[in-house]
């Protein structure tokens, strides 16, 4: 699993898989059991999907960005600045899910949502973000940097 061009097969896969959980399936329950004041449930829908999308996609391309730089010659004299590199995209990763479930309060703040709704959405946008990074570097990294993730 950890060979191009199939780790990034799957992490692409397997990246589409949770949007389609959580963007297509679970979608209508995430944006109709929240109580909302003016706004439809329809738009709050197509929100989340896009925020979702935004958050899989940008970990998508990390992962692959991780898988590319552990396959080059100079990493593996590297290592240390590896160990960086992965971190500074962990840390990345972590941001982008607070901001991303950020831009939902912030777009939703009058709506009356309760609060519990917004921490799913971000524990949501926790598994599509850096918890889906780390899980696929944590799998299928190349050879190269395959103990750099965090737990190896």
């Amino acid at each position: 699993m950890n060979k191009s061009p199939l780790n990034h097969l799957l992490t692409f896969a397997f990246g589409a898989i949770l949007w389609v959980i959580f963007g297509v399936f679970l979608v209508a329950y995430l944006s109709e059991n929240p109580a909302l004041t003016l706004k439809d449930p329809a738009d709050l829908a197509n929100e989340l999907r896009i925020i979702f999308g935004v958050g899989t996609l940008l970990s998508i391309v990390s992962a692959s960005y991780w898988y590319f730089y552990g396959n080059k010659e100079s990493t593996a004299g590297e290592l240390q600045a590896a160990k960086k590199k992965w971190l500074s995209i962990f840390i990345f990763q972590i941001i982008l899910s607070v901001t991303l479930t950020g831009t939902i309060v912030g777009t939703n703040v009058t709506e009356g949502i309760e609060a519990k709704w917004f921490g799913i959405y971000y524990a949501i946008n926790a598994v599509l973000t850096f918890l889906f990074f780390w899980l696929a570097t944590f799998l299928m990294s190349p050879r190269t940097v395959k103990y750099i993730p965090l737990g190896k």
